[in-house]
């Protein structure tokens, strides 16, 4: 195996860990009645049948409510992903949407996903959108990151993600993974 399929079977691995770890921590959401599966993730029915298809076969989805309209902040992360992110395809767009609607949740984007660690968060973020993780100079927390880049393009100076001014972390928005 030469070194470029061997980098693509771990890149498929990462990706197929980190879709399941996803679609998992959303089917306890909403069996714990937080949602409808498909506004859980911010997809619609099909894409997310297409999704878990292609990296969970064999699961079984409950039944799938069509999407409620997404809020614009949503639809605004949606298209900084893939506009700066730098990849196109199925699962960049199922991505996007999944991190845009993630992003609204209160707790670190890693764990409002259900990922391990943030740094699976960096990592899953590199593999699909490539520029917006190089982007990422001063290693600043995703979320507040993705804000800062929609109000940048907008003309703002200093915008912070929905739920910053009340986390007991805000002191730690820059810095190295510790996890």
């Amino acid at each position: 195996m030469n070194q470029w399929s061997a980098d693509l079977f771990t890149d498929q691995d990462a990706d197929r860990a980190d879709i399941a770890a996803i679609i998992a921590h959303a089917l306890r959401e909403h069996a714990a009645g937080k949602g409808e599966l498909a506004d859980l993730l911010g997809l619609e029915p099909a894409a997310l049948q297409a999704m878990v298809a292609r990296w969970c076969p064999g699961l079984t989805l409950p039944s799938l409510v069509p999407l409620a309209p997404v809020p614009i902040e949503q639809s605004d992360l949606v298209t900084l992903l893939l506009w700066r992110g730098g990849r196109g395809g199925d699962e960049a767009r199922w991505l996007a949407a999944i991190l845009a609607r993630r992003a609204l949740e209160a707790s670190h984007l890693w764990e409002d996903l259900g990922l391990p660690s943030r740094r699976h968060l960096g990592l899953l973020i590199e593999r699909h959108f490539p520029r917006l993780h190089a982007a990422n100079t001063r290693n600043m927390r995703w979320k507040r990151f993705f804000y800062r880049q929609i109000c940048s393009d907008n003309g703002g100076t200093m915008c912070l993600a929905p739920n910053c001014e009340d986390c007991a972390e805000k002191p730690m928005c820059f810095g190295p993974d510790t996890d």
